[in-house]
C-alpha cells in the first residue's frame, strides 16, 4: 500500500535510503546495518543477525538495501529481508526461498528463528498477553509495537508464529513444521483487543463496530442486562495518549427502558461525539419487534457509563419491522433501516428513515422522512444495510430480484433535495454487471464522499459457490444515476462460503472488506478482513492490497463479522472470539500502523452491520 503515492517512495542521499510516512510523521533510515527509525526525538534500530532453527542459528551477512518505488529489501541468498512503506505504517517482513541449512535442528522439531538486535533510544518488553512486544522510554511510555505476526508458506498455509525478548534482542519464531517454501514472515501490526470488562459466555460482543477519530464503539447484542438476558449493550473505546492498547472500555451504554431480548448493540454507528445503537426487536407499545434506535451524546466530562439522550422511532412502525437493523450517522442526520417493514402489500419489501437532529438538540421523536425503492417488491429486504456520507443516502436491498434473477440483490442512493429531507424515491440504483442469482449485492454497504462499495456476500467465484465479492461504485460528474460498478473487489485466495463482503467499510480511498467465515489454516471459520486502496489511476477490478487476521485466532472467532475504518485505524468485530472460559464473549481488535501515536483522521461516515439472517 503506497506504491502509486510518491510520498511513501524510497529517497537516496550519500547511500542511505530515506523512508518518510508522512500519515505518522515517521522517518526511517536504511543502509547496510539495519534501519533506523525517527519518530519525533525517539530513535529506533533495528538488525537482523542470524537465522535458522533455535540452537543452530547462522550469522547473517552484510547486505546493501535495493530500492524500487516504496519497497526497500535486503537481500542475502534464500532470505530477503523486507520493508513497504504506505498510508497504514511501515511493515517489516522476511521471505525465505528455502529452509535454513540447519535441517537436524528442524527434524527435531525446533522452530525456524530470526533474531534482530535492538539499539537506540528504546528497550523491548515483551506485553503481558506474550502476542506483542512494546517498544518503551525511559519513562516507560510504549512509542512502537510489534503486533499480530504472521507468517504463511507457499500454498498459502498460516504457521504457529510467535515473538520473543531477551535484553536488547527480539526473535521472531515460527513452527514451519510441514511448511511449504517459499515460507514469509511478516509482523503486520495489529495494535489493541478490545473486550467488556464485564463480559461473559455468549454476549456476541463484536456484532456490530464503529470508529470516529479516536472513539470506538462495539454493539454486543446478546449481554444480559439485570435480569434482561440478550437486551444488549454498546461499549465506548477512547484511544489513550500512548495509543491503542490491549483494554477494557471506557464507558458502557445501555437503554432506560430496555428489556430482555430486545438485541440492542445490532447496529451501532458514530460521527463526532454522538453515538447511535439500534435494538432490532425492541417492542414498542404492542408492537412486538417493532424496532428502535437510541442516540447517546458524548457528556461535557467524557464518555461515562450511561443511558441514552434520546429514543428514535418510526411514526408508522408495526409488529417485526425490525426497525434499528442498520444504522448510520453523519454529522447531524441518523439513517436507520427497516428491512422488515411491509410497504403496502409488499410484505418485507424494507424501507428506511431519516432523522435531522433538532435545533434544540437530539430527542426522542420519529423521522423527518421515510426512504422506499420505486420499484420494491415483497422480500426485497430494502434497509438490510444503510450508509450515509454528507447528503448522500445508501441503501441495501440484498434479495432484491434483477429481472428473471432471484435474489441477486442491489443497492439504491438518495440524494437530500435541495429543501431538506423528505419522503421519498430513490435518486438512482446500483446492481452488478455480472450478478446472478442468491449473489445478495447489498448484503452490506459503506460510503465516502462520492464512492460507494456494496457487498455480495454470496457471489460464486468461478466454482468457489458463496466465495463472496465487492462493488465499487464513483459517482458519475453529472451525479449518481442508475448504473452498474466501477470496479469489482475480490480476494485472491478466496474459497467456497468465505462470505466476502459480509462487511465493508470505507474511509478516503482505503476500503476494507471482511469475510467473516474464512478458514485460516485449519482454523475453520476464523474470519478475516481485506484491505484495498484505490490506485493511482482510480479504481479498478482488482483483488486485495493487505489481508487482516487476528493474532490469537481461533475456529468460530468469524473475525470480520462488523468492520470499520477511520483514516489509518481499522476495526474488525470477530463475534465468536472465546475470552478465557467465556465461549462466545466476543471481541474486536484494532489495526493501526507500526509508528508512534498514530493520529486517525475522522470521517463523516459510519457503517453498521446489521444482525445476519
Amino acid at each position: 500500500m503506497g506504491r502509486d503515492n510518491t510520498a511513501y517512495h524510497v529517497r537516496a542521499t550519500d547511500g542511505v535510503q530515506h523512508l518518510d510516512n508522512p500519515a505518522h510523521s515517521v522517518r526511517a533510515d536504511l543502509t547496510a546495518q539495519g534501519i533506523e527509525l525517527r519518530a519525533g526525538s525517539a530513535r529506533l534500530g533495528l538488525r537482523l543477525t542470524a537465522y535458522g532453527y533455535d540452537g543452530a542459528l547462522s550469522p547473517v551477512r552484510m547486505a546493501d538495501p535495493r530500492a524500487e518505488a516504496n519497497r526497500v529489501e535486503y537481500r542475502r541468498g534464500d532470505l530477503t529481508e523486507w520493508y513497504i512503506n504506505g498510508p497504514l505504517g511501515l511493515e517489516q517482513g522476511f521471505t525465505l526461498a528455502a529452509p535454513p541449512r540447519s535441517r537436524t535442528e528442524r527434524s527435531m522439531g525446533q522452530p525456524l528463528t530470526l533474531a534482530l538486535d535492538i539499539s537506540g533510544d528504546l528497550r523491548a518488553r515483551l506485553d503481558e498477553d506474550g502476542r506483542a512486544v512494546a517498544f518503551h522510554t525511559g519513562a516507560g511510555e510504549a512509542m512502537l509495537r510489534y503486533r499480530g505476526l504472521i507468517a504463511y508458506d507457499a500454498a498459502g498455509k498460516d504457521l504457529h508464529a510467535w515473538l520473543e525478548v531477551a535484553g536488547n534482542h527480539v526473535r521472531l519464531c515460527v513452527d514451519d513444521t510441514g511448511a511449504r517454501y517459499p515460507l514469509v514472515v511478516d509482523p503486520f501490526i495489529q495494535q489493541a483487543e478490545l473486550t467488556a470488562s464485564d463480559g461473559a459466555a455468549g454476549d456476541d460482543f463484536g456484532a456490530a463496530v464503529a470508529i470516529s477519530g479516536d472513539t470506538v464503539v462495539v454493539g454486543a447484542i446478546a449481554d444480559t442486562i439485570g435480569a434482561h438476558a440478550s437486551q444488549g449493550s454498546a461499549y465506548v473505546f477512547v484511544k489513550p495518549v500512548a495509543g491503542w492498547a490491549t483494554m477494557s472500555e471506557t464507558a458502557k451504554l445501555t437503554a432506560s427502558d430496555g428489556a430482555a431480548s430486545d438485541l440492542f448493540g445490532a447496529a451501532v454507528a458514530i460521527s463526532g461525539d454522538t453515538v447511535v445503537v439500534g435494538a432490532i426487536v425492541d417492542d414498542i407499545g404492542a408492537n412486538s419487534n417493532q424496532g428502535s434506535a437510541y442516540v447517546f451524546v458524548k457528556p461535557v466530562a467524557g464518555w461515562a457509563t450511561m443511558t441514552e439522550t434520546a429514543k428514535l422511532t418510526a411514526s408508522d412502525g408495526a409488529a417485526s419491522d425490525l426497525f434499528g437493523a442498520a444504522v448510520a450517522i453523519s454529522s447531524d442526520t441518523v439513517v436507520v433501516g427497516a428491512y422488515a417493514d411491509d410497504i403496502g402489500a409488499n410484505s418485507d419489501q424494507g424501507s428506511t428513515y431519516v432523522f435531522v437532529k433538532p435545533v434544540a438538540g437530539w430527542a426522542t421523536m420519529t423521522q423527518t422522512a421515510k426512504l422506499t425503492a420505486s420499484d420494491g417488491a415483497a422480500s426485497d429486504l430494502f434497509g438490510y444495510a444503510v450508509a450515509i456520507s454528507g447528503d448522500t443516502v445508501v441503501v441495501g436491498a440484498a434479495v432484491d430480484d434483477i429481472g428473471a434473477n432471484s435474489d441477486q440483490g442491489s443497492a439504491y442512493v438518495f440524494v437530500k433535495p435541495v429543501a431538506g429531507w423528505a419522503t421519498m424515491t430513490e435518486t438512482a440504483k446500483l446492481t452488478a454487471s455480472d450478478g446472478a442469482a442468491g449473489d445478495e449485492v447489498g448484503y452490506a454497504v459503506a460510503i465516502s464522499g462520492d464512492t460507494v462499495v456494496v457487498g455480495a456476500a454470496l457471489d460464486d467465484i468461478g466454482a468457489n459457490s458463496d466465495q463472496g465479492s465487492a462493488y465499487v461504485f464513483v459517482k458519475p460528474v453529472a451525479g449518481w444515476a442508475t448504473m452498474t460498478e466501477t470496479a469489482k473487489l475480490t480476494a485472491s485466495d478466496g474459497a467456497t462460503s468465505d462470505f466476502f463482503g459480509y462487511t465493508t467499510a470505507i474511509s478516503g480511498d482505503t476500503m476494507v472488506v471482511g469475510a467473516a467465515v474464512d478458514d485460516i489454516g485449519a482454523n475453520s471459520d476464523q474470519g478475516s478482513a481485506y484491505m484495498f486502496l484505490k490506485p493511482v489511476a482510480g479504481w479498478t477490478t482488482m483483488t486485495e492490497t493487505g489481508k487482516l487476521t487476528a493474532s490469537d485466532g481461533a475456529a468460530g472467532d468469524e473475525f470480520g463479522y462488523a468492520v470499520a475504518i477511520s483514516g489509518d485505524t481499522v476495526v474488525v468485530g470477530a463475534i465468536g472470539n472465546d475470552i478465557g472460559a467465556n465461549a462466545e464473549q466476543g471481541s474486536a481488535y484494532v489495526f493501526v500502523a507500526d509508528t508512534p501515536t498514530p493520529t486517525a483522521t475522522p470521517t463523516s461516515t459510519s457503517t453498521a452491520t446489521p444482525t445476519r439472517r
